[in-house]
């Protein structure tokens, strides 16, 4: 008797998968995202037709990967380089999986669930860290507490935007509530500064583009602070933290200086197509690094692999192609989330307003780190902003 095969029930299956392996197991992630193209080509090749994608938003991804391919033909090593194209465009598999098949309320529940069992669970394992394992900051499952903080930026819309979800059951929406609260506790205890700085100026957004409940958010803000500022008084580490943000005398923020007039360096040699995907390290470290730069590669570490700036980072290793192709794509999906956010201005804290706020999250977090680069950090956010992008049709029943 042969066996049936359901691209969607099998395709909903591997975006559960990818929702609970994203913030816990890069291995796991990748399994899912090749079993969704797996089962995809198997699709195609007995019905001899492709599933309904986003003719438009595909049309943005081509672009973008075209713009890919030509820098790696002129890198530096361009198979290198041509590894990381394709890297990259397998992080971008979980955003076309999720807005094809999230199809009814069922589904989005239950991605949404299993996203808030995963990220309670990288919760857990930063609070461990910290208070019962000795580690000076907190990092979950993520592979350093810089990431762990994108990764709080990207928790913390998505637990308050669950715990308003009508339709969600009120065990999960409760658990959101904790979700958000932990978020932030995570988020502090991963003692990240970029992603300190990137909450507030996250918050702010939400006051100034939310006007209908803009005091209200104005006072929970306010709160927050409070709370920080009393918690921060307590604690000498917070203290020295917040301390080192503005300070020339800290290593890390003239490491930073310098790095940053480095990548303005190689995007002045290489202004076209930059020196290729991955090839930052070799740059920097063999070629430009400044002659004041105390973290080098050999004894004292390995080198650093990117300048701790999203943008500066594209512009060096991808030239004005590069950094065009990375800013137009994101100012696109800043204008869909946008755009998505004003349809649903009747809704609090809607699909489009959690989107907007990952992105902005990380974006600004991205401006003293490379974050969007990142594979368990992309991947999360590229399933969450499909999630989302389907949420809509859904929530108004358009769809399912």
């Amino acid at each position: 008797m042969p066996i049936k095969f359901s691209l969607d029930s099998a395709m909903y299956n591997v975006v559960l998968l990818m929702a609970f392996a994203a913030p816990l197991s890069t291995a796991a992630a990748s399994i899912a995202v090749g079993l969704g193209v797996l089962f995809i080509l198997y699709h195609r090749w007995r019905t001899k037709t492709w599933p309904p994608f986003d003719a438009s938003l595909l049309e943005v991804l081509a672009v973008y990967m075209v713009c890919q391919v030509l820098i790696a033909m002129t890198s530096w090593e361009p198979l290198t380089s041509f590894r990381e194209v394709l890297g990259e465009l397998h992080r971008l598999f979980p955003l076309v999986f999720a807005m094809t098949f999230i199809k009814n309320r069922a589904q989005l529940c239950g991605v949404l669930i299993v996203s808030l069992l995963a990220l309670l669970i990288n919760d857990a394992a930063g609070i461990y860290q910290y208070f019962f394992a000795g580690e000076p900051r907190a990092f979950g499952f993520s592979h350093t507490p810089t990431f762990y903080g994108s990764f709080m930026l990207i928790q913390f819309p998505l637990m308050i935007f669950m715990a308003q979800l009508k339709f969600l059951p009120p065990l999960w929406r409760g658990l959101s509530i904790l979700g958000a609260g932990l978020s932030l506790i995570c988020l502090v205890l991963s003692m990240t500064r970029g992603a300190w700085l990137a909450f507030v100026a996250v918050a702010l957004l939400f006051v100034v583009l939310e006007r209908k409940y803009r005091l209200f958010a104005a006072k929970i803000c306010a709160g927050l602070a409070v709370v920080f500022l009393i918690v921060a008084l307590l604690s000498p580490k917070i203290q020295d933290r917040l301390s080192t943000m503005v300070s020339t005398n800290f290593q890390s923020n003239t490491e930073r200086v310098l790095m940053w007039q480095s990548a303005a360096e190689i995007f002045k040699d290489y202004p076209i197509c930059g020196v290729g995907q991955k090839m930052f390290f070799e740059a920097y470290n063999k070629q430009y690094i400044s002659d004041e730069a105390r973290e080098r590669p050999g004894e004292i570490g390995r080198g650093h692999t990117h300048p701790h700036n999203n943008l500066l980072h594209r512009a060096s290793e991808g030239g004005i192609i590069g950094l065009g192709a990375f800013v137009g794509l994101y100012a696109y999906f800043f204008w869909k989330f946008y755009t998505q956010f004003r349809r649903e201005k009747n809704i609090p804290f809607g699909a489009g307003m959690t989107a907007l706020l990952i992105l902005a999250g990380l974006q600004l977090e991205g401006l003293t780190d490379t974050n969007m680069n990142q594979v368990p950090i992309m991947r999360e956010f590229w399933l969450l902003a499909g999630t989302l992008l389907a949420a809509e049709k859904i929530i108004q029943g358009t769809r399912g």
